[in-house]
């Protein structure tokens, strides 16, 4: 039985076509486990801040706290987690069977900020309606991949914006990261250290903590230990409870997850007002910028994963061909509206994904293996009641650390291409929104570039785009 389960495996996937064995494509997999699971749990944790009054000051979790839908603050943070386990493992296995490509899918980070902070905190959304939206985008990415118009999209925007935009949301995760450790206190006049001596807060405690795991973790991750942010998130929740940060008593695990509260509670109504004209244009361009976005933001992500996968010889020169790209990004659009009905936002294909890759991973099976320990971690899903705030915010930080590290591509030496990139990345921390970071970037690059003399750098759909995203910016809910 064994052999033949070998023997499938080896002509199912070509593995020793590309001189691999069963073995790579398994620790692979296992690599790309430990080495994502962090990004999976982390997206709901950003989520539970769409619920209002679900979040303590200290930027833990009201377990107790009554949501709208019926459910506590802490059964809806552990249907998120279950949700965001399923969502990445079956879009895995999707891309392992269909592609054959050892590349990781889950819920962007990215877009699940997005989604929080501007759809939802800002333009006043609900969760339920935020899935609607999301589930539109998938079909509209998926017409947009099949038609090849998403290339066009990705070719017209200038690859300094393109990297702006990651550093951008990683100062954004950062900054919150800080926030949520208290690292920094944030008043309407002032923004603060941590009060170093006040030992015995529990903000003090927290922030102390959030620093030691954000140290742990770098020495890690210079070690190389794949998993090695996971590992600094288990270590700071072990601490948390000598410093008495979180208790036992948090912990119940016979809580059920009650996945009926975010499977197919997509919800359609209200998305548009209807109820006169100057509010069905507002909302109409309103959501119509929002879909762009998320778009966009797929876009990026998933051309990231390509370009930095085309560093390895061995899976782009032979299966990158015209044919597979645009496949990729199809399934891309699938399992984002396939998402949306069990709950969770916008699917990516995982950058982090060259982790497997770097460890030997060449087919479809390393997605695969990935993807059924994410579907097993469903069951674990109770277990994110433990964590304290300090952990998250730690996983906050370094995330947005290892984001900003594509900073090093922006052309800063020419200032028509570095101010439009500055306002991309500084705008979305200080203005609370990812929207207007992209917004201001792409907008300003048009106008400077016009203005100089270089209109032929822009292409029209970038004029397009930043007529859209002025539109936005206008009519954007303060």
């Amino acid at each position: 039985m064994i052999d033949y389960i070998k023997n499938f495996l080896y002509k199912k996937f070509n593995i020793r076509e590309h001189n691999s064995n069963i073995k790579t494509e398994v620790l692979a997999g296992v690599t790309n486990y430990f080495t994502l699971i962090y990004l999976v749990m982390l997206t709901p944790e950003v989520l539970m801040n769409i619920f209002s009054g679900a979040i303590a000051e200290d930027g833990s979790i009201i377990g107790d706290f009554i949501l709208g839908n019926g459910l506590k603050a802490n059964e809806m943070f552990i249907a998120l987690t279950a949700a965001s386990f399923i969502c990445s493992g079956l879009s895995s296995i999707i891309m392992g069977c269909l592609t054959n490509l050892p590349f990781v899918q889950g819920p962007s980070l990215a877009v699940g900020t997005f989604i929080t902070y501007t759809v939802c905190i800002s333009f006043g959304y609900t969760y339920n309606q935020a899935l609607a939206i999301v589930f539109v985008s998938g079909l509209i990415f998926f017409i947009l991949a099949l038609f090849g118009i998403e290339k066009k999209i990705h070719k017209a925007i200038p690859k300094n914006i393109k990297y702006a935009v990651s550093c951008g949301i990683g100062l954004f995760i950062a900054y919150q990261g800080l926030l949520k450790a208290h690292i920094i206190e944030q008043s309407s006049l002032n923004t603060n250290l941590f009060d170093f001596y006040n030992i015995t807060s529990k903000d003090t405690k927290t922030a102390i903590l959030a620093l030691v795991g954000v140290i742990l973790i770098t020495i890690l991750h210079k070690k190389h230990i794949y998993g090695s942010i996971f590992i600094g998130k288990i270590v700071c929740i072990i601490l948390a409870f000598p410093l008495g940060l979180i208790s036992l008593e948090k912990l119940d695990f016979f809580t059920s997850i009650n996945l009926d509260k975010v499977f197919f509670e997509l919800d359609f109504t209200g998305i548009i007002d209807f109820s006169n004209s100057s509010l069905f244009f507002q909302t109409t361009m309103t959501i119509l910028v929002v879909l762009f976005s998320i778009c966009i933001m797929d876009i990026f992500e998933t051309m990231a994963m390509l370009i930095v996968a085309d560093n390895f010889v061995e899976i782009s020169k032979e299966r990158f061909t015209n044919k597979r790209i645009p496949q990729i990004l199809e399934i891309d659009a699938i399992t984002t509206s396939i998402g949306s009905t069990i709950g969770s936002v916008t699917v990516s294909t995982y950058v982090e994904s060259t982790a497997g890759i770097i460890e030997g991973g060449r087919t479809g099976l390393t997605a695969i293996v990935t993807g059924v320990l994410f579907l097993l971690s469903t069951f674990l899903s109770p277990l994110v009641a433990l964590v304290p705030s300090a952990a998250t915010a730690t996983t906050f930080i370094v995330a947005g650390v290892l984001m900003m590290t594509i900073i090093k591509f922006i052309d800063f030496e020419n200032i028509d291409e570095a101010v439009p990139a500055f306002f991309t990345m500084i705008l979305m921390p200080l203005t609370n929104s990812i929207l207007v970071g992209i917004a201001f970037g792409i907008i300003s690059y048009v106008a400077i570039h016009l203005f100089l003399g270089k209109a032929y750098k822009v292409s029209k759909i970038l004029y397009i785009l930043s007529i859209l995203l002025l539109i936005c910016l206008i009519y954007l809910p303060r």
